[in-house]
Formats: structure tokens, sequence, C-alpha cells
């Protein structure tokens, strides 16, 4: 099966051995990301409803630039800094999908800096 790098020019690309995702079969696979500015990596927004939406406009990217869109996404996984930011979030969150929703998982997690939320998803791009 062949495995094919996507990168977007509009959202960061990791430090580290990783692609920002990858395509494998039909279905797209993006690595974890947060609100980080794609050219600078400086963390975007103070709070967790601003890093949502620029984490969401970074994953938006990756996405396009694997010809897909967040209509494509089945799965989200969710790591937030502090649980108790799950409210906001999921408030910020519920404007980027409609029904049915994706599946989700949301934890609690210690992040890399002083990120308050990162993010990754399988986008699926067959046909139904």
């Amino acid at each position: 099966m062949a495995r094919n790098a996507v990168v977007a020019p509009d959202a960061p690309v990791g430090a580290g051995p990783y692609s920002p995702a990858i395509r494998a079969g039909e279905f797209l696979f993006l690595s974890g990301i947060g609100a980080l500015h794609p050219k600078t990596h400086e963390i975007l927004g103070t709070d967790v409803a601003a890093q949502t939406r620029h984490t969401m406009a970074n994953i938006e990217a990756i996405l396009r630039a694997g010809g897909a869109t967040l209509d494509n996404v089945v799965k989200m996984d969710v790591y937030l800094q502090n649980p108790d930011d799950y409210e906001d979030f999921n408030r910020t969150y519920t404007g980027f999908f409609s029904e049915p929703y994706p599946a989700r998982l949301t934890v609690g997690a210690g992040q890399v800096w002083d990120m308050l939320i990162k993010m990754d998803c399988v986008a699926y791009l067959g046909s139904d």
C-alpha cells in the first residue's frame, strides 16, 4: 500500500520525524497539531476557545492539501491541557461540524509548551 505525505503550505510542519498527514488508500491520517502559527510556530490564542479555532484552521489547511474538508472527518482525538476547559472547548468545536458528528476521544493530557489543546483526526476520502 502506498503512503504519501501531505504537507500544507498554510499550516505548520512539526520539528520531529513525522509528516503532518499521511494518505493511505482512501484515508487521510493527520498528526497531532495545535494552535501554532504556520511560519513562526508561535502559539496563537490565550484561552482554549481561541486555541481551538486556530487549531481547527490548521486542520482545515492540512485537510485541504490532502483533498478533504471537515465533512470528510470520521474521527477526532482531542487532548486538553486542562480537563476543566472541556465545556469551553466543546462550545467552540461544535461550530465546526454538523450532525452526524465525527467519532471523538477527548482526554486531559499534558501538552508541549503552553498549548492548551492539541488534536488529530482521520478523514475518509472514498465514496460511499
